[in-house]
């Protein structure tokens, strides 16, 4: 299977328009819904589940987080960007996955009694045992994935994901009605992975043979082998802190925590689907253009980016209560005060992703991995340093650490986009600071007001209007770009 065109270079050259245009709107549409269900189906499974069934099942997440990144061993982008690609290719990446995917759920299996053990939960071993099928029925889908990112089929792609969420969704809330607990939450993740990887499976063209060659591995490595090890510590990144509570922390305590950051999670995946699609044609003049067209479209997309993030994040913060309270129940209300904290962090974690994109963007894999690694060791540290704190203290600290980590991607990218601190100060800290103006000025009055409902809509009315006057005060102009750019979208 030799995938080169025979058509001329000028209709291909349409044709790639005509799928990258294609994708653009499927994949905004897909990862629109997917949100929309995801949220439908976190509130049910929140009014059922108890903290602590969330709470035994995130323990468990870093080792099928990180066993799926090794599996996986960054072979999807190596395939993607390849430039001469046959049927051997993908074949060998199947067929290593595989291996690799068995060989660590068989070392998992037996590790789980030992999981047990540490954290001192019988029931983790059973538990750990199917939870682990996770990444080994991913293994499978790894070739097929490579397939549809290499030849744009994100529609395809977009259909199979929707349809691994809602049936999921459906297996788990099912599962959780029938009284199963944190099993629940294993039925829907088993289910999606199967879904997905089956219809990845469907849509793509390759299908592998027994006859096995690795040889095209080795060479996919030495693109692969840097990604692989960031992958893994971007993992340990974001599930180092929910798997370690376990330790010192009591089960509900850590599902609390863990659904305050799934929802901080998907408030900065809302975003980053959003500023994706709306970027990517700026992004892509980054790159191309010389120093001051770089700089200027730079900023375009870091305002661009600012704008959208710290009013959506801090105003994630501010209803965090009553949201939480109102949609799932009042038996979340401690997750509420740990989101309204976890998502200042995140609001900053957003805002890095432009500058660490930069940084890709310009070969500088090395530097990328080597920034997440010590974003990730500094986390541990600081863990192991305030451990014995209240979980409150510890979260912001965190939360702190992630404004500061943003300093370091700054001083990354400053030479090479000759980017200056009050730069920095315009595109990022005004606007962050206006929303946090915005955030205290209605924080002060909005507990006035006794009907929760009622409070939730005008705590966003509220700092929504304070967030646009003041920016069209402060930023008139770049607030009418932005205002042009979003209608021109739309």
């Amino acid at each position: 299977m030799q995938e080169k065109a025979a058509m001329p270079s000028t209709e291909r050259e349409e044709s790639l328009k005509a799928k990258t245009a294609k994708g653009f709107l499927w994949g905004g549409l897909s990862n629109g819904l997917q949100q929309i269900f995801a949220l439908a189906f976190g509130i049910v499974l929140g009014r059922i589940l108890m903290p602590e069934d969330m709470g035994i099942v995130g323990i468990l997440t870093i080792f099928s987080a990180i066993a799926a990144a090794l599996t996986e061993s960054g072979f999807v982008s190596a395939l993607s960007i390849k430039r001469d690609i046959t049927h051997k290719d993908y074949n060998a990446v199947f067929w290593c996955s595989i291996t690799v995917g068995a060989a660590l759920y068989a070392t998992l299996f037996l590790l789980s009694p030992l999981i047990s053990r540490f954290f001192e939960i019988p029931a983790l071993t059973t538990l750990a045992r199917v939870a682990f099928l996770n990444f080994l029925i991913s293994s499978f889908g790894v070739s097929h994935s490579a397939y549809l990112n290499r030849n744009l089929l994100i529609r395809e792609r977009g259909i199979a994901t929707m349809l691994a969420v809602v049936i999921g969704g459906v297996s788990g809330v099912l599962a959780a009605l029938f009284g199963l607990g944190y099993w629940s939450l294993i039925v829907q993740n088993l289910t999606y992975c199967l879904i997905v990887n089956a219809s990845f499976a469907y849509f793509s063209a390759f299908r592998p043979t027994f006859r096995i060659d690795l040889r095209p591995i080795k060479p996919l490595l030495q693109y692969s082998s840097k990604l692989l090890i960031t992958n893994v510590f971007i993992n340990i990144n974001n599930n180092f802190l929910t798997t370690i509570l376990g330790k010192f922390f009591p089960t509900a305590t850590v599902g609390h925590y863990n659904q305050a950051n799934k929802w901080n999670l998907m408030g900065q995946t809302l975003i980053l689907s959003i500023s994706n699609n709306l970027i990517q044609p700026l992004m892509t003049e980054v790159a191309q253009g010389d120093d001051a067209r770089r700089i200027r479209v730079f900023r375009k997309v870091l305002s661009l980016i600012s704008f959208i993030t710290f009013p959506m994040m801090f105003g994630l913060a501010l209803i965090s209560h009553d949201f939480i309270v109102l949609t799932i129940g009042a038996k979340w209300a401690t997750s509420a005060a740990y989101l309204k904290v976890v998502a200042f962090g995140g609001a900053f974690a957003v805002v890095s992703n432009a500058f660490s994109n930069y940084t890709l963007s310009r070969g500088n894999s090395t530097v990328y991995m080597w920034n997440i690694i010590s974003f990730g060791l500094l986390q541990v540290a600081l863990f192991f340093m305030l451990k014995d704190v209240k979980l409150l203290y510890l979260l912001g600290a965190y939360t702190v650490l992630n404004m500061i980590w943003l300093n370091t991607w700054y001083i990354i990218c400053k030479d090479s986009l000759n980017y200056s601190f009050s730069f920095l100060f315009k595109d990022v800290y005004l606007y962050a600071a206006t929303a946090l103006i915005s955030f205290i000025g209605t924080a002060l009055w909005i507990d006035s007001l006794a009907e929760p409902y009622i409070r939730l809509f005008m705590s966003l009315l509220s700092m929504g209007g304070i967030y646009l006057a003041l920016c069209f005060f402060h930023s008139r102009s770049m607030f009418l770009e932005i205002k042009d750019f979003f209608l021109k979208k739309m």
